[in-house]
């Protein structure tokens, strides 16, 4: 029997491939960047907080990896073409694409959001992603294919009161990522999604910085705990791996197993 792929060096799963991290300076996206830089792609990390990309591409460097930093607002084309040239200028290619940037609104109830809220959600949680896996697509077919990972939310499958704008918007990257892996797999590019539960990030501590309502959140998930990002991480580069090309138009649920209630 042949070599098992797995007991390969990691840095030869994707070596010689170029990934776009985007939302990359903390939580889950710092965590896809290393990962992926680990597994030997080289990464671009996007985000507009530059000290933050600076020091996730400080960690990959320190670990042997190799990585650049890009300073830019993804919901503005302008960034996102310069996203993509500076990426084609840095390594000649773009083979993945982890879009992850996105954001939340303060709870508010449905008769209170304001159209200026709804457009800035929708902007960067929607809007963002779609012209991204354009952009990157369009050099992905050049080369023979690539893969594109979209972060959505186990809240697009089970909405909870007083958050549907962003509820709507990860249920509409759900339908995105089936709609995109058709129109793009004659390019063989595979299109997925990881769709996360509570995992403790920025975003989220400040939502359960209650403890009443971490414990709350802790007795509904049937394994009574929350996900880490190195387990978002881990699914992401599935999605990746060279092993999972006859996957497509799938979203991983990832969330303790809130969904099977």
């Amino acid at each position: 029997m042949g070599k098992n792929w797995f007991s390969v060096d990691p840095k030869e799963h994707l070596g010689g491939k170029v990934a776009i991290v985007t939302g990359g300076g903390t939580g889950i996206g710092a965590a896809c960047a290393g990962t992926l830089a680990a597994a030997g792609a080289k990464i671009v990390v996007a985000a507009r907080r530059k000290e933050k990309l600076e020091s996730t591409v400080s960690d990959i460097r320190e670990a042997g990896g190799e990585a650049i930093a890009v300073s830019a607002d993804v919901t503005k084309q302008e960034d996102v073409d310069r996203i993509v040239s500076e990426t084609i200028a840095a390594y000649g290619r773009i083979d993945i694409l982890v879009s992850n940037a996105g954001m939340a609104l303060p709870r508010c109830h449905t008769f209170d959001v304001t159209r200026e809220d709804w457009r800035r959600i929708f902007d960067l949680n929607l809007d963002a992603g779609y012209f991204l896996a354009q952009a990157c697509g369009k050099e992905m077919a050049k080369t023979g294919g690539g893969r594109i990972v979209f972060m959505t939310s186990q809240r697009g499958i089970s909405a909870m009161q007083n958050i549907a704008p962003y509820c709507i918007t990860k249920g509409a990257v759900m339908a995105m990522v089936k709609a995109l892996a058709i129109d793009l797999a004659p390019y063989q590019i595979n299109v997925n999604g990881v769709a996360p539960g509570y995992v403790m990030t920025d975003m989220v501590s400040g939502l359960l910085a209650d403890e009443a309502r971490l414990k709350n959140v802790l007795d509904k998930t049937p394994l009574g705990k929350m996900g880490t990002t190195d387990e978002m991480a881990a699914a992401v580069l599935y999605f990746c791996l060279p092993q999972s090309s006859y996957t497509t138009g799938q979203t991983a649920i990832l969330d303790g197993g809130w969904s099977c209630q």
